[in-house]
């Protein structure tokens, strides 16, 4: 018997329980495997325990059996995370957890060493390495880019099969992309150059000797395919070379049951994670300045709670595509999920992004500030409930809802974004199969604060029974004004004759009493003259109050009868 079947053994004299060890996936009853290569008596031949631990990753999922607990000590590891192939089908909980302070941190990046003087006086520095990464760090600090391919050869390959999205004016996929080569990088750039095999830096402090310079290694920092029952725990990532030949997370899972929570992905190449999968749960997690985005996925059953998305999409991937904060997409997208104090801010594209067949979620309590495109984007899809958000500051509309039926909009606060609050459109585009009804139809606007807004509310054109009620609209006169399809501005009175906001309050203001606009400050001074205005508004019309409830049940229990989100909620400062 090695160490590791001692470890596992169990002496068993009641048939019961014999009959229940035989019942475990390869026979054998869970174990707890650690990870600590700073532990003397570290040996990846040892036992796994807490005295005697391993000493790398790739040692403890080796001996992986579904049902186990790994447990990696505080530290810095530069390897991934490789789930094996498994039984997983009926196996207790499996679970791979850091250190719970959050000092667990997988890196995908070497720390390079042999750099040589390019050419005398260009101040380039190269070092052998014979493939192409997509990320270089100075002292924790990312570098420019210049030149590169990503997804296996794009742009510079021939019918790449990304070729033709946004071509010509869009800039392809990635309009970001710094064009050049050797001889024009700027000082704190990257370049890798293909003939010789190596990868160039040029930074300001000249020769990097003495400065920890990492590059982009791993195509993922951790990878799961087909698992259940896994619990991923305090554990942070950084760092990764995932689009080199391909798409995805530079974490990505996909199986059942999977619980993500306290975990950190930040500044992976592409996107922090890519999950797919029905019944997950990611709860108070982190990710943030990821090349392409935040969160990419689909699934069904859905839970995401307490997480954070900010300042994603630092490589300048074409918005219009994917790249933001978090994008749900194929297969029929997101379905039957609830999304709860999600906070999508800074993001360099959408907040957060439903594209095709989403259908059945909720998105409740959450934030979506100062992002570069929308706040929420709902595209081809139905049945989405969005209400007791704040969607705040972002440079495009707050929230963008296109081709999509069925929803209700309510209890928000949509202020101070640089298009529509909030815009409702049917561009006309009918599905080519004829499986799906994309007309605009039965979407409901009711009980929100818009404020100050380039344009307050668009809705569809045709109209049909979308409806919109129950609402306030602060703002001067440009701020109030409400249109029919994207050309089609219309009167107060015009509009309340064709039965929306009949119900509506509308306050018209000076400009001059329009709340500051700086990004800057913390969200909760940016949303105190709200809260103050608030309190001064009229509760919600009654003849609306059971109307409302009877189609959304999710909100039966609301006991806040004004418009906006409630001020017991997370965003009360």
């Amino acid at each position: 018997m090695n160490k590791t079947d001692a470890f596992r053994h169990v002496w068993v004299t009641s048939p019961i329980l014999f009959v229940a060890a035989c019942l475990m996936p390869g026979n054998a009853l869970p174990a707890s495997l650690v990870v600590n290569p700073a532990n003397p008596n570290a040996d990846d031949a040892g036992a796994a325990s807490e005295t005697h631990p391993l000493r790398t990753i790739s040692a403890a999922m080796k001996r992986l059996q579904a049902g186990d607990r790994v447990f990696i000590a505080a530290g810095k590891y530069r390897e991934p995370i490789l789930l094996p192939s498994l039984q997983w089908a009926g196996a207790p909980e499996t679970v791979i957890e850091g250190d719970a302070r959050g000092r667990t941190l997988i890196i995908g990046s070497a720390i390079f060493t042999n750099w040589r003087d390019a050419g005398k006086g260009s101040g380039r520095f190269a070092a052998p390495i014979g493939y192409e990464p997509e990320q270089v760090f100075v002292d924790g600090e990312p570098l420019q880019q210049i030149g590169g391919t990503v997804f296996g050869g794009y742009p510079g390959l021939p019918n790449h099969p990304l070729a033709p999205l946004f071509a010509g004016a869009g800039g392809g996929v990635w309009p970001g992309r710094a064009t050049g080569d050797r001889s024009s990088m700027p000082v704190n750039s990257f370049h890798y150059d293909k003939q010789s095999a190596d990868v160039m830096i040029r930074i300001a402090a000249g020769n990097p000797a003495g400065h920890v310079i990492e590059v982009a290694a791993l195509t993922r920092v951790l990878s799961a395919s087909g698992v259940e029952r896994l619990v991923i725990r305090n554990l942070g990532f950084e760092h990764s070379n995932t689009t080199a030949g391909g798409r995805g997370g530079a974490v990505q899972i996909d199986g059942s049951n999977v619980r993500i929570e306290n975990v950190t992905i930040r500044r992976a190449d592409g996107a922090c994670l890519g999950m797919t999968g029905a019944n997950h749960q990611i709860i108070s997690s982190s990710f943030s300045e990821c090349g392409q985005m935040g969160i990419g996925g689909r699934g069904d059953g859905w839970r995401i709670e307490d997480v954070t998305v900010t300042r994603n999409n630092t490589r300048g991937f074409n918005k219009w595509w994917e790249a933001g904060g978090a994008k749900f997409v194929g297969d029929g997208g997101l379905t039957n999920a609830t999304i709860s104090r999600f906070r999508a801010i800074g993001n360099f594209g959408d907040g957060l992004w439903f594209d095709y067949k989403n259908h059945d979620n909720r998105i409740t309590d959450s934030l979506f500030a100062s992002n570069a495109g929308f706040g929420l984007h709902l595209e081809i899809s139905k049945a989405f409930t969005v209400d007791n958000n704040v969607m705040i500051g972002n440079r495009q509309r707050g929230l963008y809802v296109r081709q999509t039926s069925d929803s209700i909009i309510a209890f928000n606060l949509i202020a101070e974004n640089g298009l529509d609050g909030v815009a409702i459109i049917d561009e006309g585009q009918r599905d080519p199969r004829g499986e799906t009804d994309y007309r605009v139809r039965n979407n409901w606007v009711v009980a929100n604060v818009i404020a100050w807004n380039q344009i307050a509310l668009t809705m569809p054109e045709p109209l049909d029974d979308n409806q919109s009620d129950g609402n306030v609209f602060l703002g001067d006169a440009s701020a109030n004004i409400v249109r029919i399809g994207w050309t089609r501005a219309i009167s107060k009175a015009d509009w309340i004759a064709k039965s929306l906001d009949v119900n509506s309050e509308w306050i018209e203001l000076p400009k001059t009493e329009r709340p500051g606009m700086d990004a800057t400050q913390p969200i909760d001074i940016r949303l105190k003259p709200y809260w103050t205005m608030r309190e001064k508004l009229r509760p919600l019309s009654q003849a609306l109050v059971p109307l409302l409830k009877a189609r959304a049940p999710a909100m039966m229990n609301r006991t806040d009868p004004k418009p906006g989100p409630a001020t017991a909620g997370w965003s009360r400062p």
